[in-house]
C-alpha cells in the first residue's frame, strides 16, 4: 500500500516517501495493539467511577435525611445478582478452557503446517512458518497449563468436590 507516490522527483523526495510510508504502515498496528486497549480500559474505569459517584451520591442524601443504610448497597449489581461460583464450576471452567484453547491450537498447528507444506514456503522463507505457527504454539501450552491447573485443583480440592457431590442428592 503506497500512500506518497513519487512524480519523477529526486531522490530525497523517494526517500521521504519511503520514510512516510513505512510510517503510516506502522500506525495501523500501533493503533489497534497499543490505543484500542487503552481506551477500552479508560471507557470502563470511567464507567465504574460514575456509578459509585452516583451511589456515593445517594448514600450523603440518605445520611442528610437520616435513613437507614443498606451495607450492602455498594456491591456491583452484578455480584448482587448472581450466587458465588461452587469449587466444581470453577474448575469445570477450567477444564473448558484447556480443551477449548489446545483444540484451536493443535488444529490451527495442523492446518498451517499443511498449508506451508504445500506451497513450500520453507524454502523460500525460512522464518514465515516458525511465525505463523508461534502462536499456535502458544495456545497449545495455554491448553496444556489449564490442564495442569484443572488436575491439580481437582487434587486439591478433593475433599470439598466430595462434598459438594454427597450434599448434591439431599437436595
Amino acid at each position: 500500500m503506497m500512500l506518497l507516490t513519487t512524480y519523477g522527483g529526486s531522490a530525497s523526495w523517494d526517500a521521504v516517501a519511503r520514510i512516510f510510508n513505512r510510517f503510516f504502515q506502522a500506525l495501523i498496528p500501533i493503533g489497534i495493539c497499543v490505543i484500542l486497549p487503552i481506551i477500552v480500559i479508560t471507557l470502563a474505569l470511567r464507567t465504574r467511577r460514575h456509578e459509585i459517584d452516583k451511589k456515593t451520591e445517594v448514600m450523603m442524601k440518605a445520611i442528610e435525611n437520616g435513613a437507614q443504610l443498606d451495607p450492602a448497597f455498594f456491591e456491583s449489581a452484578a455480584k448482587a445478582g448472581c450466587k458465588e461460583k461452587t469449587v466444581k464450576d470453577k474448575l469445570m471452567g477450567y477444564l473448558t478452557a484447556a480443551c477449548v484453547t489446545s483444540a484451536i491450537g493443535l488444529l490451527a498447528g495442523i492446518v498451517l503446517t499443511i498449508v506451508f507444506t504445500s506451497q513450500n514456503l520453507w524454502n523460500d522463507e525460512p522464518g514465515g512458518a516458525t511465525v505463523a505457527i508461534l502462536p499456535c504454539a502458544i495456545l497449545l501450552a495455554v491448553g496444556i497449563a489449564f490442564f495442569i491447573v484443572y488436575a491439580i485443583g481437582k487434587k486439591t480440592w478433593a475433599k470439598e468436590l466430595a462434598e459438594l457431590d454427597a450434599k448434591k442428592p439431599e437436595e
